[in-house]
């Protein structure tokens, strides 16, 4: 009897300890077709083991063509998908509020925020009349189908388009928009043990993008488009002014095809480019064409437009240029044209060292003097000049120019 329970404790304690991943992804920036194809690829791959699949976001918003097949996959979804808005300070707006109300399971950290997802035109304002009817209907339709589908309050979803409202993570919570707040990773397995009802053990397992993709998320960073293309522009100015070397010809062409690739990523508002391109044209013009300061106001005010909008394109949500990159660009010229005027200013002001003009205080000595025509040679800075006086000299006698008259010096004794 004893050795047959030695053999049952023996078999109890040789039993496997079963355990069940979470297929964990993260999600950071833009909402791109490259973003898509990420989670499309990943969910299939947590399918095909029967996991949880978790889904750490913070976006801005993005591509709403994009959002709309990510929403698609989630609602479609044979297995368990949960959002997680983390880590703190983190923010699922815009399309990102889409995603996030879509999946099975929503989770957010506190210090983070849900909502903003109003529509707007191409110049980033609110869209006006009969237009801002139909796209706002279509986008509401969409969020309360998300929001009918997850059992989320649909009014408050409703409100986050037509009132862009956004929430904290306890609003949220409060409103039902939410199911739960956690702060840790420990938290976070055991909330969703208990909610799927799973018994094994979990633990996540974070899989990281390909290159490809890592370089696709890089260039799909607005702030990276904007610096790739001023990078661009820069490169070609220095490459004028100082041929040959080639360098900055390399860099340019490297920046232009980073940057046409990643608009191709995010498409942009192109009356936004021109605006740059004319408000940089403007501030080079600054610096041949005296307009005391007005190409410069003209330059900037254009610049700052054109950032502002560079983004606003129909079918992008919550995408921008971040406000500290455009205050940043704009002191930065403002600052360069300020001192190219400043120096152009000194430049003009001072008096000119070369030519005839430049003559005058200079120092010479007489070579040679008629004392009946009160003219003669002088020798001034190392060249031979004709000059006239009031006063007769002598070989060696020093002298200063008073005037200059064509070729005619005009001096006055300093005594040998």
């Amino acid at each position: 009897m004893k050795r047959l329970i030695l053999i049952a404790l023996f078999l109890i304690f040789s039993l496997p300890v079963f355990s069940k991943e979470i297929y964990t992804i993260e999600i950071n920036g833009i909402i791109t077709e490259f973003t898509y194809k990420f989670i499309k690829v990943n969910l299939e791959n947590a399918s095909r083991s029967d996991s949880v699949f978790l889904v750490k976001i913070d976006t801005p918003g993005g591509l709403l063509e994009s959002t709309r097949k990510i929403v698609q996959l989630f609602l479609e979804s044979k297995i368990p998908v949960v959002v997680y808005v983390s880590p703190q300070g983190a923010r699922a707006t815009s399309a990102g509020a889409f995603i996030a109300l879509s999946s099975n399971y929503l989770l957010m950290s506190d210090g983070t925020h849900i909502g903003a997802a109003h529509p707007v035109n191409i110049t980033g304002e609110d869209i006006k009349g009969d237009m801002r009817k139909k796209v706002e209907n279509d986008t509401t339709a969409f969020i309360r189908s998300i929001a009918q589908k997850r059992g989320k309050n649909e009014q408050i979803a409703t409100e986050m388009v037509i009132n862009s409202i956004s929430l904290t993570a306890r609003e949220a919570y409060d409103k039902k928009i939410v199911d739960d707040i956690v702060n840790t990773e420990d938290q976070l397995i055991e909330k969703i043990k208990n909610r799927f009802n799973i018994n094994e053990t979990l633990f996540l397992k974070k899989y990281e993008p390909s290159i490809t993709e890592k370089i696709a998320f890089f260039l799909s960073d607005p702030n990276i488009i904007v610096l790739l293309l001023l990078i661009a522009i820069a490169s070609i100015f220095l490459e004028f002014k100082m041929p040959g070397t080639f360098i900055f010809a390399s860099i340019g062409i490297a920046a232009i095809i980073l940057f046409l690739l990643a608009i191709n990523i995010i498409p942009i508002n192109y009356l936004g480019l021109l605006l740059i391109l004319a408000g940089i044209a403007l501030l080079i013009a600054e610096i041949f064409i005296t307009s005391f300061g007005l190409l410069s106001i003209a330059g900037i005010s254009a610049l700052a437009a054109g950032l502002y909008i560079l983004f606003s394109k129909g079918g992008n949500m919550g995408i921008n240029v971040s406000l500290p990159i455009i205050i940043v660009l704009i002191l930065f010229f403002g600052g360069i044209i300020l001192l190219i005027g400043k120096l152009v200013i000194k430049d003009f002001k001072k008096r000119s060292v070369t030519g005839t003009e430049g003559m005058i205080g200079k120092v010479g000595e007489v070579l040679d003097w008629d004392i009946s025509s009160h003219k003669g040679k002088i020798l001034v800075h190392g060249e031979i000049w004709s000059a006239e006086s009031n006063t007769d000299f002598n070989r060696g006698d020093k002298v200063e120019v008073l005037q200059v008259n064509d070729l005619m010096l005009k001096v006055k004794g300093l005594g040998k």
